[in-house]
């Protein structure tokens, strides 16, 4: 938005009294006064703006902060389950190969059982031939069966052959018998030792079981505390982006108000200018009425010192204002801000201060810095009571927060004469009073002038 110099204002500047000029550069100070509410006003938004960037920046960067925590728990719980994973599959193996072993172990335990029942039957075969041998010897070795092998022998020596055959095959059956219960002996040993590492291993796989299942459990529980951490993350991350959204909009607020707030200074700096460009006219004006106003003076002087000299009169002093030709300060007082930027005492921003201030109590007089034409008497919300004075040459001073006047546009003062009292109005935190120079329209530091 960009405000422009309205008509009326253009034609207020197209007269040439001094009462029109500060009508004038009334209009515009008041425009001027209007457009730094206005600013003060946009700067208040601006700000407001800026603290609650500020804050939702603090949030914006807590909610990273649990991002950033929630999604490194995340990474470890990734780590952990893969961990339980690779546990689980190492279980899983030792299962297979404790099921296998199993399997191998129950084969070789049938196979030992059909040894065993083999083993058995080739036993009760052979217990049968010995059964029958042994009670075929029993017969043949009675003592009757002994006297007829005697009687059949055909000498001793025949005899003593038959008794020892009959000897051997007894002691052949008695190493067939010791042979049989060896063999089964250890069948059965085989048998009870695969039977053991049977329910060894059984007990292995029941035990990696079980600590499948529970690592099967961690790994649910981890999966699940995963999904709500996944859940989380995502409400962090949605919460992040609306407040990212929000400071884009603050921003671009921010901008367009910085865009009005320059648009605004913009068309001050066109207003400074219309009031520098009727302050030169009017200084230009009150400058040839003031040779005007000297000329006529002149010839009056001229007139009286002719008709004195005519009449041997002695003349009168001259009642012209005398002229300085320095500067004085307007009041004895402490300089409490100079000119230049500072930190403005109400608006609390970084402000340009055109003058300098006094500090004096409220009702004292306020003397003229040099003799010169006061061009405007008046008063507006930013100065107060304030009036400028032409000391020509482009030069003009100006008088702000008066309480009261002292004199009147178009009066010619002489230098330190009261112009008006301190005071404490318009933009003002307490009675002071706000000086300036300016040169052909233009703020200059009084300090450079006065002495």
């Amino acid at each position: 938005m960009k405000k422009r110099i309205s008509a009326f204002l253009i034609v207020a500047l197209m007269s040439s009294s001094v009462q029109v000029f500060a009508t004038g550069t009334d209009l515009y100070k008041n425009q001027l006064e209007e457009n730094n509410q206005i600013i003060d006003s946009l700067n208040d938004k601006k700000h407001e703006i800026e603290e609650n960037k500020n804050v939702i920046n603090s949030e914006l960067i807590d909610i990273i902060d649990e991002i950033n925590y929630t999604a490194s728990s995340i990474h470890t719980l990734n780590a952990t389950i893969s961990q339980k994973e690779s546990d689980i599959f190492t279980k899983s193996q030792k299962i297979t190969e404790m099921t296998e072993k199993i399997e191998v172990l129950e084969a070789n335990i049938v196979k030992q059982k059909q040894e065993i029942q083999s083993q058995e039957v080739e036993l009760r075969k052979q217990e049968d031939i010995l059964s029958a041998r042994v009670r075929a010897a029993y017969k043949s070795n009675s003592m009757n069966n002994i006297i007829v092998t005697l009687i059949q022998s055909k000498s001793i020596l025949d005899f003593a052959e038959r008794l020892r055959f009959i000897e051997t095959m007894a002691q052949k059956d008695r190493e067939v018998m010791a042979l049989i219960d060896s063999i089964i002996s250890e069948l059965e040993w085989r048998k009870a030792t695969l039977e053991e590492d049977q329910l060894e291993t059984e007990l292995i796989r029941d035990v990696l079981h079980d600590e499948k299942e529970a690592l099967e459990l961690e790994k649910g529980a981890l999966v699940s505390e995963k999904s709500s951490l996944e859940y989380e993350l995502n409400k962090q991350r949605q919460l992040e982006d609306e407040k990212t959204q929000v400071i884009a909009n603050l921003t671009a607020e921010e901008q367009r108000l910085a865009q009005e707030i320059g648009d605004i200074m913009e068309t001050n700096e066109e207003l400074e200018a219309e009031i520098q460009r009727i302050i030169r006219e009017a200084q230009e004006q009150a400058r040839r009425e003031e040779e005007a106003r000297r000329a006529e003076e002149a010839r009056r002087k001229a007139e009286e010192e002719a008709k004195q000299k005519e009449d041997s009169e002695e003349p009168n002093p001259s009642e012209q204002v005398p002229v300085s030709t320095g500067f004085i300060h307007p009041i004895q007082g402490r300089i409490s801000s100079g000119y230049g930027y500072r930190i403005h005492p109400i608006r609390g921003d970084r402000h340009f201060h055109s003058g300098i201030d006094y500090v004096a109590p409220y009702g004292a007089p306020i003397a003229s810095t040099r003799e010169g034409t006061v061009i405007l008497v008046t008063y507006n919300s930013g100065y107060g009571n304030y009036v400028i004075i032409d000391h020509g040459n482009g030069i003009a001073s100006l008088y702000a927060h008066l309480s009261s006047f002292a004199v009147g546009v178009g009066q010619r003062v002489a230098q330190g004469q009261t112009i008006g009292y301190i005071g404490s109005t318009g933009s003002s935190t307490g009675p002071h009073l706000h000086f300036e120079i300016r040169v052909n329209g233009v703020h200059r530091n009084p300090l450079d002038y006065v002495r």
